[in-house]
């Protein structure tokens, strides 16, 4: 379906910004406002009375001179024609005037109103909370403490503390009251340690990310200004252009655009919009400009309803998440039970509410790992903060962790490879194309502003125009690969045809030499665009072209990026493989691979091939190819579902609105900073700069977070498992319960709580993640037994053999609780993994415990700290055996660590079965 157009040539402001030349005067002074923007201000530009605009000259005298060396005499038809000459840029041209600042930037759409609200009716609906709040993907403030303090863990907590509360008055002599506040003071604690680091580095994120955040075009008080899309007031004109999402809910007043709505209703295809039609939130242009009015904003928009949760769904679980929630399941089930089992037994033994419901907290508390959560939530966000510092701005914290599985990075070649920065490098024309070189001059001007392609096409032919007008057109869509526009001189209208040339020239007639010329310049990595002449307007809905003549091949050279090739190493050493999706000739995308040095394992294949391959025959050609060429936006997501399915963890790197649904499909979504707000606001990790680098640094400095969670999994998993046993085993003796909810707690902020703050902001060595569950058993299952043991061995023997008083027993079982616990984290954090390259590690993490052990020494011995958590001071005996039994705990753990595996082959009588299994009888023996 044709649109009708009616907007005048606009500049390209994408291209002004990375050094191309722009093919308006006016267009450097919007260059300079954007860039003074950078500092907060907002990009206003001046929008001129509509009838004066209508007037104006649809282009300016100076572009006459843009492109000297195209003006070239008209040659005879079926002469052989030579390579065009290098287009001069306009800031060469004599005697251009400087732009002025109020220039106009953006001509006003026929019969248009493009006033807007004023400033002061934009700033009072914002204070009556008309204003598109909602759409941002970060947590407050106020969500991370809450998130942070109600946790399930936490939950449970509060409500125990509660019942010894209430257990506390009705028995006002027990030391339950004591219990219940210092237990809820380390909980608090815990929380206010964890919630204080995320939110210092939550905070210095969002101004990361907030240079990348999705913003919008809104006309106030006749002037446009870029604005962040949250800050959209009910009521305001909103300008959307290719690229833009629709930030609010409301109907077109001005223009024709292009939609796809695929996010609100699974349609792949783009549909025309004009003013009347209501434009639903979440949609996204392709292309055309158009204005509408923002009725409905924040939650009553289906960018918060309907495009927020679309993400959710998207977001499936880390592994490490995975991982977590299923040892958390353990742990708690067995807590649970325990518990049940230990408020049971005491009732039974005849013993008070209070004792009972004390019991119960204190195993609750000292085995649920409460505080591992909360280290991961702050070690996801000291990681995000790093990466970003890197170039590589976080959106979504876990996709941190999650980039230490990405095994596979799909990639677009143009924008990551490439700077973005195009240049035409040669015409070759048809037989009588030349003749119409004045046409497809015309042609450039109207479509310049459509993208860098166009650009550069504009700025090599614009010169050259013949000053047709446009009168409609259809604008180039991704998918089906070709734009068109009507243009008309007095007495006179032609229709020009661009696209892809396979997709333009196949339907030419005398098409075939120009496609030979097309095969030989992407075998040299240059792109191509096809000119070619159509009887009428084609039908953007039409599957097919018309037959049509051709007119010109134009090749187009991309400036490669100087930091690929060192990030494709850097890829090489990671173990990740690249695999290159592009729209364009997967000749010319692997061409310009080969001009990197850069060597790929697979080979190349076509959109078209892939097209009509089963689901298992597009999984093998995911698998087995580097290289996609010619791929369809819906390609993208099949390749990467296809990647998927083969076991892969996928990032896929897109700029553009046709990346978004395989964006979203995606382990990892990672949109460029100059790409379109949809691809910026579904996406996990934005790139500054378009540094594809940044990324791959990133994932190479994503392993610390998981190397951090990995050594607090250690510790807190440890302690759950050797507090349980204790608990347990004490029981079944019939000792009294090991310690008081007070001293479990104590024990746990000096063993875990602080220790667990210093992980956080420490670099592991390298490889301290992998394997986490493996690893964390590895450690935690010999360390909680040989603790777990002494602990109730020292307890027997103070309480059950020498009849010492159970404080007493209670301060020794805690004394080794803390000492031990203080050396495995000592272990752990500055030994584990330490080399002589990093001698201060060690140095320093001993020094942390040696700080720590003389705090839990001066609760011990401090009269009023020691009143407070039931610690008595302890004689040289049983000092004695506080030591002994810690040494033999940490010896013990050596000892398992390393003999474990054979003590149990050897147990198992595995060695004999080994020897006896020999033969071809054997298994039937």
């Amino acid at each position: 379906m044709a649109t009708r157009s009616g907007l005048r040539p606009r500049p390209d402001l994408a291209a002004l910004e990375v050094g191309e030349p722009s093919l308006r005067g006016d267009a450097l002074a919007m260059a300079s406002r954007r860039v003074r923007a950078e500092d907060g201000a907002p990009i206003v530009r001046r929008l001129p009375d509509p009838d004066a605009a209508a007037a104006g000259d649809p282009i300016p005298a100076w572009i006459d001179a843009a492109v000297p060396a195209a003006a070239e005499p008209e040659e005879a038809s079926g002469e052989a024609p030579p390579p065009m000459a290098r287009p001069v840029a306009p800031a060469e041209a004599a005697g251009m005037p400087p732009p002025e600042e109020d220039a106009p930037a953006v001509p006003a759409p026929p019969g248009a109103e493009l006033h807007g609200l004023s400033p002061a009716e934009a700033a009072a609906r914002a204070e009556q909370g008309l204003i598109n709040a909602g759409v941002s993907r970060g947590r407050s403030d106020l969500e991370i403490i809450a998130t942070n303090t109600f946790t399930v863990f936490n939950t449970v907590l509060f409500g125990l503390i509660g019942a010894l509360l209430v257990v506390s008055l009705i028995e006002p002599d027990s030391p339950h009251l004591t219990d219940a506040g210092v237990v809820g003071i380390v909980v608090f604690a815990n929380i206010i340690i964890g919630t204080l680091q995320e939110l210092r580095a939550t905070r210095i994120l969002r101004k990361i990310v907030a240079l990348a955040a999705p913003t919008a075009t809104v006309v106030r008080g006749g002037a446009e200004a870029v604005i962040p899309a949250t800050t959209i007031v009910q009521g305001d004109l909103v300008k959307l252009s290719a690229g833009d999402q629709v930030a609010a809910d409301g109907p077109i007043v001005a223009g024709t655009a292009e939609i796809d709505e695929s996010i609100l209703t699974g349609e792949t295809r783009s549909t025309p919009r004009s003013a009347g039609d209501v434009l639903l939130s979440g949609a996204f242009c392709t292309s055309g400009e158009a204005y509408y009015l923002a009725d409905a904003v924040g939650a009553d928009s289906h960018a918060v309803r309907e495009t927020s949760e679309a993400r959710q769904l998207r977001r499936d679980e880390t592994p490490l998440q995975l991982r977590f929630h299923r040892l958390l399941r353990v742990l708690m089930i067995a807590t649970a039970s325990l518990a049940l089992l230990l408020l049971i037994h005491s009732r039974i033994e005849g013993h008070e509410w209070g004792a009972s419901i004390a019991a119960v907290i204190a195993t609750v508390t000292s085995i649920v790992p409460d505080g591992l959560l909360l280290g991961f939530t702050v070690a996801f966000a000291v990681g995000a903060l790093r990466v970003s510092r890197l170039g590589a701005i976080v959106q979504d914290n876990t996709a941190v962790e999650a980039l230490n599985y990405v095994d596979t990075i799909c990639l677009d070649k143009t924008g990551t490879l490439t700077a973005n920065r195009l240049r035409v490098e040669d015409v070759r024309w048809a037989a009588g194309g030349r003749a119409l070189r004045g046409w497809l001059g015309a042609y450039a001007v109207s479509a310049a502003a459509g993208n860098r392609t166009s650009a550069a096409i504009g700025t090599a032919l614009a010169s050259a125009s013949n000053g047709a007008v446009e009168i409609e057109s259809a604008p180039f869509n991704s998918e089906r690969r070709w734009g068109a526009a009507r243009l008309a001189l007095p007495g006179e209208q032609r229709v020009i045809v661009l696209g892809e040339p396979e997709r333009v020239l196949s339907r030419c007639a005398d098409g075939e030499p120009l496609l030979d010329e097309y095969r030989r310049a992407a075998a040299r990595g240059l792109r191509g665009v096809a000119f070619a002449e159509a009887p009428s307007l084609p039908d953007a809905g039409a599957d097919e072209l018309p037959a049509m003549r051709a007119l010109a091949l134009v090749a187009i050279a991309d400036e490669l990026r100087p930091e690929v090739g060192p990030a494709f190493q850097m890829m090489r050493d990671l173990g990740i493989k690249p695999k290159v999706i592009s729209g364009d000739n997967p000749e010319t995308v692997a061409a310009l691979v080969q001009q990197l040095g850069v060597q790929f394992e697979g080979g190349l294949i076509s959109g078209p091939e892939l097209e009509d391959m089963t689901e298992e025959q597009l999984r093998d050609a995911a698998e087995a190819n580097s290289v996609f060429g010619r791929i369809a936006p819906h390609q993208k997501e099949q390749l990467v579902d296809a990647l998927r399915s083969r076991g892969h963890y996928v990032a896929m790197v897109g700029d553009g609105q046709n990346d978004v649904r395989a964006l979203r499909r995606a382990d990892v979504a990672v949109s460029m900073e100059s790409g379109t707000n949809i691809a910026r606001g579904v996406s996990d990790i934005v790139l500054r700069g378009d540094s594809f680098a940044a990324l791959v640094r990133g994932s190479s400095v994503a392993a610390t977070v998981l190397g951090n969670c990995s050594q607090l999994s250690k510790l807190f998993v440890a302690k759950s498992i050797y507090v349980f046993l204790i608990i347990a085993f004490t029981n079944m003796m019939g000792l009294e319960f090991p310690f008081l909810p007070r001293q479990g707690s104590l024990t746990a902020l000096l063993t875990l709580g602080i220790p667990a703050a210093f992980i956080t902001l420490t670099t592991p060595p390298p490889g301290s993640g992998r394997d986490f569950i493996g690893s964390t058993l590895r450690f935690a299952v010999p360390a909680a037994a040989t603790l777990g043991f002494t602990a109730v061995a020292a307890h027997l023997l103070i309480d059950g053999i020498l009849g010492r008083d159970v404080d007493e027993a209670r301060t020794v079982v805690s004394a080794i609780i803390g000492i031990v616990g203080i050396v495995y984290m000592v272990q752990v954090i500055g030994f584990e993994g330490a080399s002589r390259r990093q001698p201060m590690r060690p140095i320093l993490v001993s020094f942390f415990g040696i700080a720590l052990l003389g705090l839990f020494a001066l609760v011990i011995y401090t009269p009023a700290l020691s009143e407070i958590a039931k610690f008595y001071p302890l004689a040289w005996d049983e000092w004695a055996v506080v030591l002994v039994a810690s040494l033999i705990a940490i010896a013990g753990n050596q000892f398992l660590a390393r003999y474990g595996p054979r003590l149990i082959y050897w147990v198992s009588g595995r060695a004999e079965e080994v020897a006896a299994s020999r033969g071809r009888t054997a298994a039937g023996v």
